[in-house]
């Protein structure tokens, strides 16, 4: 399995398996992909890259896209302390 797209969806399971709501936008954070890529013991230079790989240039994996979702996007709300992103959906 390749390293981003496998990232982004173990980022994207843990958020649903800690209650995020599917009808809405996901956020999420270096911490976030950090822990993912730990859990998959995938060694990535800088997490960072795999959001910005992805906004607006890549399709997601399917295992996100099938929940509605079609891009990742910075977090414009972002309280400027961590950069977060956001899986959005049309």
């Amino acid at each position: 399995m390749r390293k981003y797209p496998a990232t982004l969806i173990r980022v994207f399971k843990n958020k649903l398996d800690a209650g995020a709501d599917t009808d809405a936008d996901i956020t999420f954070d270096k911490s976030d992909l950090q822990q993912a890529t730990d859990e998959l013991d995938i060694d990535v230079r800088e997490v960072l890259e795999i959001p910005s790989a992805y906004s607006s240039t890549r399709a997601l994996p399917d295992e996100i896209a099938d929940h509605g979702y079609v891009d990742i996007e910075l977090n414009d709300t972002d309280d400027g302390e961590t950069e977060t992103y956001r899986f959005i959906k049309e």
